[in-house]
């Protein structure tokens, strides 16, 4: 196969060349508006990413937004823990005794 890479050939009539003209102004446009989408939906899904980011910090930003203004007045922060879902409900409490059996002991 024969394939000829020399792209000093134009082509060679004035329909071919103003066709070749309008699908390269024709293909800039398309991949322009191409990398403006791109570019926005990038741009779009940071933004929602911050935000969410932003949402799930606050309660921490405030907790440290207080315990400064606690040490800037002298006094000492509240280390209090937050209580959690995990801590309420029912506690049960039992015991566990393992029970070695003769046979499987080590002989002394």
């Amino acid at each position: 196969m024969n394939i000829n890479f020399d792209s000093s050939k134009k082509p060679k009539g004035l329909f071919a060349q103003a066709l070749t003209i309008i699908a390269s102004v024709v293909l800039l446009i398309g991949a322009f508006m191409f990398s403006l989408v791109f570019f926005a939906v990038i741009a779009v899904a940071g933004l929602i990413l911050w935000l969410y980011f932003w949402w799930k910090t606050r309660a921490i930003r405030a907790h440290m937004r207080k315990q400064m203004e606690q040490q800037a007045s002298g006094q000492r922060p509240d280390f209090k823990p937050q209580a959690s879902e995990s801590a309420s409900g029912d506690v049960i409490e039992g015991e566990a005794v393992r029970v070695v059996e003769e046979r499987n002991r080590l002989s002394e």
